[in-house]
């Protein structure tokens, strides 16, 4: 590490605190910029998924927030301090993340992103001292870290990119198996397809949506069980609040996001899980896409930190197929189902070889050579 040199954040890029839109200003949500927060960071995931965008009014009001897509967002306040994601396009953050712009004369993009995550946990030691975690953007731009010469940074975020990229793909595959699932629903309700007629209700009529449980990341013991929160996985845990399969609602943040498991679950305080009544039972696979179909996201409060009342969700309109319609359904959906469950294992098993990986190939400790991780990591 005799060529590493020590810098401060603030010396690799330009360093921006997002804002988020005034209620006053109405017209600033639309669909023209993503808008992120902590909660569109997915663990395990190199990219957020933004729950909202901005509208090109929204955007300009808050132009000199904006960063263009390379830039890495690093969480600085609240639970989830450190919690990291590169920017796939330009996007503006909340104030709970400052992101680094990345001057390519000091550091590339994509080892960025690679760096912040390996110090993720130091920076949030930084900030464990308070009450309400929070590192400032003054404290942020001084944190300093080791950065190698531009070549080896090339040659780490090859080899880290190359399991990133392969979890990217597969995160592909498995849209693309929700899309087909989701199609062979609309035809199972089309009273063209199919000779039972669709019955429609609503939610409070067939479930009951339950709350889940806080769970904080420091409460969480090393396991294989899933914990949900409103944007999907968000780690893991020794011990299922619920058992599965089971259908997830975000509560909090992605806010009338649904989310599918097939084994038991946690679900935390930021998601309703749903609890089919006795007396009407419909294929979980089948309501899932029915829920789906629902649009929960259009009954969510319109403010800083979007909601779903369970009361408003109660209310969505739910179509479903006719009892054999819905059995046939479940049959032919079912494999769609479990290529969606093969990726997410193979995904979540590259994560866990990258996260090994990281704090060799990032900080600087021996690993061997890089021909060898090459060929290995060429997926």
């Amino acid at each position: 590490m005799s060529s590493w040199a020590e810098v401060a954040i603030g010396e690799l890029g330009r360093v921006v605190t997002g804002a988020t839109p005034r209620a006053a200003d109405g017209g600033s949500w639309g669909d023209e910029v993503d808008f992120l927060t902590p909660s569109d960071q997915r663990a395990g995931l190199r990219t957020a998924a933004a729950a909202r965008r901005l509208s090109a009014a929204g955007a300009r009001r808050l132009a000199s927030r904006l960063i263009p897509a390379g830039s890495t967002c690093v969480t600085c306040i609240g639970a989830t301090t450190g919690k990291t994601s590169l920017a796939a396009r330009p996007a503006v953050t909340n104030q709970q993340i400052n992101s680094v712009v990345p001057d390519p004369a000091v550091v590339r993009p994509a080892f960025l992103y690679y760096l912040l995550t390996a110090h993720a946990p130091r920076i949030a030691q930084v900030a464990s001292g308070s009450a309400a975690p929070i590192i400032n953007k003054r404290q942020f731009e001084r944190f300093r870290v080791p950065v190698p010469p531009l070549p080896e940074q090339d040659r780490v975020a090859a080899i880290l990119g190359a399991l990133d990229d392969k979890v990217a793909a597969n995160e592909r595959t498995a849209r693309l198996a929700l899309g087909l699932a989701e199609a062979l629903f609309e035809r199972a309700v089309s009273e063209r397809a199919v000779p039972e007629t669709a019955r429609t209700c609503r939610l409070a009529d067939i479930a009951e949506l339950r709350y889940g449980k806080p769970l904080p990341a420091v409460r969480r013991r090393p396991g294989k069980i899933p914990v949900y929160g409103s944007a999907g996985v968000t780690g893991h845990h020794d011990e299922a609040l619920v058992r599965g399969p089971g259908i997830i609602v975000g509560r909090k943040g992605t806010a009338g996001a649904v989310h599918w498991s097939r084994g038991d679950f946690f679900p935390i305080d930021t998601v309703f899980y749903i609890a089919q009544k006795a007396s009407f039972q419909v294929p979980p696979e089948v309501l899932f896409l029915a829920i789906r179909r629902a649009g929960l996201t259009a009954l969510r409060s319109d403010s800083a930190v979007p909601g779903l009342s369970r009361a408003g969700a109660l209310t969505a309109r739910i179509q479903l197929p006719g009892p054999a319609s819905a059995a046939e359904l479940q049959r032919q959906a079912r494999p769609l189902f479990e290529l969606r469950e093969a990726l997410a294992a193979e995904s979540a098993h590259l994560v866990s070889v990258r996260d090994t990986l990281i704090p060799h190939l990032v900080l600087g400790r021996p690993v061997g050579h890089w021909r060898y991780l090459s060929q290995e990591c060429s997926l």
